[in-house]
């Protein structure tokens, strides 16, 4: 049996610049109280050269844009899912 043949000298993955990120963790949730109490997330993004950064983003951010993603590319039928929909977790209240 031949052995598969790689069409490129190089995987896309190698060919991406060094400033494109490619994991994100939230690393702490931090409760802000004052006239309005709130929770913000401190989400941190690793690149692909190795550097991070942190985002700080309130939880009706993420909220917003989950309700906007479930709008856009949720199933009309859960139990049948297209090719371009998929079914979001649910974020927790």
């Amino acid at each position: 049996m031949s052995q598969p043949q790689q069409i490129r000298d190089e995987s896309d993955f190698d060919q991406l610049p060094d400033n494109i990120p490619i994991s994100a963790t939230i690393a702490d949730i931090e409760e802000k109280k004052g006239f309005i109490d709130y929770f913000r997330f401190v989400v941190e993004v690793k690149t692909k050269g190795g550097s991070k950064y942190l985002i700080y983003r309130r939880y009706r951010e993420f909220f917003n844009l989950h309700q906007t993603l479930e709008n856009k590319y949720s199933p009309e039928d859960p139990e049948r899912p297209g090719p371009n929909t998929c079914a979001l977790p649910p974020l927790p209240g």
